[in-house]
């Protein structure tokens, strides 16, 4: 078991040597996830009709209904 595990503990005794370069890999793992994740919530907010601002035609559409009115 020990033999098994060796390989794991140089690796991660190499990782503690630049802990700055593991907070930039995390970091830039997040900032990938983040857009990936906006770019999602787009999406369903879109498929949603929930995309109020950005919805040009539900504005013109609340336009043209309340100017009839």
């Amino acid at each position: 078991m020990q033999e098994e595990l060796e390989p794991i503990r140089n690796r991660r005794a190499a990782f503690e040597k630049d802990i700055p370069e593991i907070y930039n890999i995390l970091k830039k793992g997040s900032e990938a996830a983040r857009e990936v994740a906006a770019q999602t919530l787009a999406e369903v907010k879109h498929a949603m009709r929930i995309d109020y601002f950005e919805d040009m035609e539900l504005i013109q559409a609340q336009s043209t209904r309340y100017q009839e009115v």
